[in-house]
């Protein structure tokens, strides 16, 4: 999962929220910029710890595409595998076979 982005999200959102909250309640240009930058810092935090836990749960099969864009290919297993599991339900090549012999 890409989560490089999450951080940076965070921050704007909450400090897009704070600066106009901050002028609504009509604080000074000083007092802005100061709550401004202290709400930054604490959602940087905030989206580096969210960024941390989201990279450490790690789903098993979610590596179908690798970091530059290039397919993981399945091993034999994962195909032998897979192809048991459709031919279970009833869709392996075998059956695809004698539909269209019967036709």
């Amino acid at each position: 999962m890409n989560t490089r982005k999450i951080p940076a999200i965070i921050m704007l959102l909450a400090g897009s929220i704070a600066c106009i909250m901050t002028y609504l309640n009509h604080y000074s240009l000083k007092d802005m910029l100061v709550v401004l930058i202290l709400v930054l810092v604490i959602f940087l935090i905030i989206g580096l710890i969210v960024k941390g836990i989201m990279d450490s749960i790690h789903l098993p099969g979610t590596d179908a595409v690798k970091a530059d864009g290039e397919v993981i290919e399945k091993t034999e297993e994962e195909q032998t595998e897979a192809e048991e599991q459709k031919t279970e339900e009833g869709e392996g090549p075998d059956q695809n076979k004698q539909e269209t012999q019967e036709s």
